[in-house]
């Protein structure tokens, strides 16, 4: 059921919503509006308690559909794509992420990075104007902890996307200036994501229960994410130390049923470690994902309201990646009966929404930033790296039981449970945004795509008509950022 929480943020993504509409442009623009005044605003609890409420639709905002967070990640990975059956090419917007011919004047491009230095600037400003705030001490550390971690998802995301990028930590009035001082390396902007996360872990409360603060950072979070950042630098025994914390805080557990945690009123449940979150029938506060994942041709179907865009397919490579009997697998339906004709256009079904009035922009479905199901499988993985897999089988079984296989293999080597567990990262969550990340991550993308290059024609198609090289591994820097701050240098190959 939606939230106190959920409600508050509707109102503040409404307001949202009647600003975006001319923002992407103008937010990057050298002339801006007067921030000044905020100074005045940072006064009680509820000023913190609104602020941080804000910040929070900016949150979801870097995984709303509106921002196409699918297609910096899922779209160019092997597991969905415009090129199949069902799905639309058209948009070279779209298309250029799967293809991988992107030009720094990609409008997603620059959308994604706006929202993400709109969440940072405001973080920043909470932070900023906590340290002298006379306010009750456990709120004060909760809203620098809160404000920390989301200070630090931006952060995170922007680094694996975008290499290095200018590190901002003070308050600022126009965002413009921010960029002045050019690209931090990648270490540095790594670090500071640590030492927000590990100061928000002595903030946090371990976890908040379902209710009003459902969905608001916590202790469980802040080490869930801190985990991911050591196990992306390949810290294995720091990730694997954090993963065990959470499992030992005893808060979490894998849903009984795989396929009921994509349905409709799922905010908060056991396996949530975090969810970017969405309120249906209201404008600008729901999300596009159905829309946008749904095959051509399928509207009233599908989708009750709105265009079936066709620009997230599943493929046939993610969908053969499951054996037969596995529950996950269920996930890909294989086509649709539309007045009496049969369209063999693969979907996800998980995000089929049928609801009266969720067109475009106004769906419920949620996104998991990171599920317990994700983390049992990176600590497993972890363990691997630092120990071999002897510590790692329960983790992974917990995984392969619930999706209806039998436990992996005890007799595997180190090489082989590495493979094994990469195998399960894919299968259990192929379509929340995890698997470009953990390609590159583990020194696969460039190899695991190459070996999928197929014609656009063909319907096994993965996105890939040519070859990529190792600087596809990265977004190029959006255009008009180094128009205003032409210190900030293009990543190479762009």
């Amino acid at each position: 059921m939606k939230s106190n929480y959920l409600k508050t943020c509707a109102g503040i993504f409404f307001i949202a919503a009647i600003i975006s509409a001319s923002s992407c442009k103008k937010f990057l623009e050298t002339k801006q509006f007067d921030r000044s005044n905020e100074v005045a605003f940072y006064k009680s609890e509820s000023d913190f308690e609104q602020a941080v409420l804000g910040a929070y639709s900016s949150f979801d905002n870097l995984y709303h559909s509106g921002n196409f967070y699918f297609l910096l990640t899922d779209i160019r990975s092997d597991n969905t794509s415009v090129y199949v059956p069902g799905g639309a090419a058209g948009p070279l917007s779209k298309s250029e992420y799967d293809d991988f011919t992107l030009t720094a004047n990609n409008e997603h491009l620059q959308g994604y990075w706006d929202v993400s230095y709109s969440l940072i600037q405001k973080a920043n400003d909470i932070i900023t104007f906590l340290a002298a705030a006379n306010i009750n001490e456990a709120k004060k550390n909760q809203f620098k902890g809160e404000a920390e971690v989301l200070r630090a998802i931006a952060y995170f995301n922007l680094v694996r996307l975008y290499g290095g990028v200018p590190l901002v930590l003070a308050r600022f009035t126009n965002i413009n200036d921010s960029y002045q001082k050019g690209r931090n390396t990648v270490d540095e902007v790594y670090t500071q994501v640590i030492a927000d996360l590990v100061d928000a872990q002595t903030l946090l409360v371990t976890k908040h229960n379902t209710g009003d603060n459902s969905g608001r950072a916590d202790k469980g979070i802040a080490t869930s994410l801190l985990g991911t950042v050591y196990l992306t630098q390949k810290k294995y025994a720091e990730a694997a130390t954090e993963f065990k914390k959470v499992i030992d805080m005893g808060e979490y557990s894998l849903m009984p049923n795989y396929l009921d945690l994509f349905k409709t009123g799922q905010q908060g449940n056991s396996e949530t470690i975090w969810q970017a979150y969405f309120v249906a029938g209201v404008s600008g506060s729901g999300s596009s994902f159905p829309n946008y994942s749904a095959p051509l041709n399928s509207e009233d179907v599908l989708i009750q309201t709105g265009v079936a865009f066709g620009w997230n397919q599943p493929t046939s490579d993610i969908q053969n990646a499951y054996d037969l009997t596995d529950v996950r697998r269920s996930a890909i339906s294989d086509g649709f009966t539309k007045d009496a004709n049969y369209y063999p256009y693969k979907y996800i079904n998980t995000y089929v929404d049928i609801a009266a009035g969720t067109g475009d922009g106004n769906s419920g479905k949620d996104w998991y930033v990171l599920r317990y199901a994700d983390l049992l499988l990176m600590y497993a993985e972890a363990i691997n790296e630092t120990q071999g897999p002897a510590g790692a089988f329960s983790s992974i079984d917990l995984v392969r039981v619930r999706a209806g296989l039998a436990p992996i293999a005890t007799t595997l080597t180190k090489d082989q449970f590495r493979e094994a567990v990469y195998l399960e990262e894919r299968r259990e969550s192929p379509f929340e945004g995890h698997r470009w990340f953990d390609l590159v991550r583990t020194g696969r993308a460039v190899a695991v795509m190459n070996s999928k290059v197929k014609p656009l024609s063909n319907e096994d198609n993965v996105g890939l008509a040519s070859p990529i090289n190792e600087h596809n591994l990265l977004l190029p820097i959006p255009s008009i950022v180094r128009a205003i701050a032409p210190q900030i240098s293009q990543n190479p190959g762009y």
